[in-house]
């Protein structure tokens, strides 16, 4: 059945009507659709020239779909390549045609399932802080530093003994299953060519959680009994890519390396069925997160603000020794499919495309917010000139090979270039500072809850004295934001580069998979 008799054209009603009928169709008979049809539905997509029309994105989706469908179905290998690169040529289309490719492209079947764990989540008997630094080799009689909620211990030459602790009322599975993350994951990094310094859990009397009584933390948040995990880490554990103290900061060089390396890891393992689902948090509302069923993270894929940017990036969770922070690891289940990891692979790349925006940034941590006039805050000049560029192709290069299993090819789908520049527009200047605490939320908090939120935003305690809690919406300054509060994102291009560089990863695994490719 030829497409053009449907009505693909340039009259979108016409269009929308044609479209959805050739879905029918193919939906009763995957096969039924010839090779002119494909075309015609590629170049309607290459075309964009519905993009203004308010339907645009479903009209686009559903062709990218069929699309993808007989890439993944058509038995015919011709029909099928030509499927496959109709939509590789549509990923390269900023915009609407973009992100339906990329939606097509995450959803390529590849059966990939991660591994079964068992898990012990008992408590152990008490463990002394001497007995843990004997265990994890460092002298009995050494100070801690404090990283959040951690006690880090010098284990001698370019190694660490960790001690975190449980916070109130955390689950012990929670870090119980951290640990044996750690002892799985290290058995996969075994056979990577690349540097992953996986730390070693400890495990007095057997088990991974314990109370640690003489660990003297005065922190109401923490668990009352001091229960903890422990494990020994290479030094380099706690040195981030991004570090802001003074003379700390990796140089550039190797400050690619590791936003590199680290995407080629997270890829390698989701590539096994492992994915890092928290490399640094995203939410589009931090303070809706009690109440909204997403829990107020972010999905790139709706294009809304992005809530403190900066603010998530101080701390990620890659370094110098690899990936980090066990607990955030998951499993790929037998339920899960090719588009739940899209989107995860999306998540990691837009969490390393933002440290990479921060690391220029917190070469000045102190810059930031408004200026002494109240105007917002100037920071391009931190940006060194072509560095974004290549740390965007770091990225991309990284999660590809790591997952695809093969170098990038010549021709990635994003212009790294031109999004750079807009990057260090929209990231090198605070224009949105501004959250709002609405009366809803406020009536949704105990007066602590809504006292400690304010604190922790600025207010002084006698400030807040003078408050009436649900009174009134709370204008706060709590950027920078991408994007103001209740608007979309102010860099929809970051999106579309996490929903194309996913897309690519899914895409050219499937490709190495397929029959088609050696039939040709």
């Amino acid at each position: 059945m030829q497409g053009q008799r449907l009505g693909i054209g340039s009259d979108f009603s016409a269009t929308y009507m044609a479209v959805r009928r050739l879905a029918d169709l193919a939906r009763e008979n995957p096969f039924a659709l010839e090779g002119k049809t494909v075309g015609l539905l590629g170049d309607m997509l290459a075309r964009n020239a519905h993009g203004r029309q308010r339907q645009a994105g479903t009209l686009y989706a559903e062709a990218a779909n069929m699309l993808a469908r007989l890439a993944a179905a058509e038995p015919r290998p011709k029909t099928a390549k030509q499927a496959f690169d109709a939509l590789d040529r549509v990923l390269r289309i900023p915009g609407k045609p973009r992100m339906a490719a990329a939606g097509a492209f995450g959803g390529l079947p590849l059966q990939i399932r991660g591994p079964v764990r068992a898990t012990d989540a008992a408590v152990g008997p008490p463990v002394a802080l001497a007995d843990l630094q004997r265990l994890g080799g460092c002298p009995t009689d050494a100070a801690p530093r404090r990283a959040g909620r951690t006690l880090v211990f010098d284990a001698g030459p370019h190694r660490l003994l960790a001690v975190k602790l449980l916070r109130r009322g955390e689950d012990p599975a929670r870090p119980a299953a951290e640990a044996a993350w750690m002892r799985r994951v290290n058995r996969e990094a075994a056979s990577f060519p690349e540097r992953f310094d996986v730390p070693e859990p400890l495990a007095p009397d057997g088990a991974s959680v314990f109370p640690v009584p003489d660990a003297h933390i005065p922190d109401a948040n923490l668990h009352p009994k001091r229960l903890a995990m422990a494990y020994t880490a290479h030094a380099d554990y706690f040195t981030y890519p991004n570090e802001h103290a003074p003379g700390a900061t990796p140089d550039a060089d190797a400050f690619l390396e590791i936003l590199h390396r680290n995407a080629l890891l997270a890829g390698r393992l989701a590539a096994r069925g492992v994915v890092h689902t928290a490399l640094i948090p995203l939410f589009h509302n931090r303070v809706q997160q009690d109440r909204r069923n997403d829990g107020g993270r972010y999905d790139w894929r709706r294009l809304g603000r992005l809530d403190r940017w900066l603010h998530s990036t101080r701390h990620p969770n890659f370094c110098a020794s690899g990936l980090r922070d066990f607990e955030h690891f998951e499993a790929m289940g037998k339920d899960a499919g090719s588009n739940t990891l899209h989107r995860r692979l999306g998540d990691m790349v837009l969490a390393l495309a933002l440290t990479a925006g921060s690391w220029f940034r917190f070469k000045e941590p102190k810059l930031v917010g408004f200026t002494s006039q109240g105007g917002p805050v100037d920071a391009r000049r931190l940006f060194d000139a072509g560095l974004p560029a290549k740390a965007l192709n770091a990225v991309h290069s990284g999660l590809f090979k790591g997952f695809a299993g093969r170098e990038l090819p010549p021709s990635p789908p994003v212009d790294t270039t031109a999004l750079a520049a807009r990057m260090i527009e929209e990231m090198g200047v605070d224009r949105h500072m501004y959250e709002v605490l609405r009366v809803r939320d406020q009536e949704d908090m105990t007066a602590e809850a809504f006292r400690d939120f304010l604190l922790d935003r600025g207010f002084t305690p006698g400030r807040i004295r003078f408050m009436v809690r649900g009174a009134e919406d709370i204008r706060i300054a709590t950027g920078p934001h991408l994007g103001a509060f209740n608007r979309g994102v102010s860099l929809p291009e970051l999106m579309e580069f996490a929903a194309a560089v996913s897309a690519a990863c899914v895409a050219g695994r499937f490709s190495e998979l397929r029959p088609f490719q050696q039939s040709l």
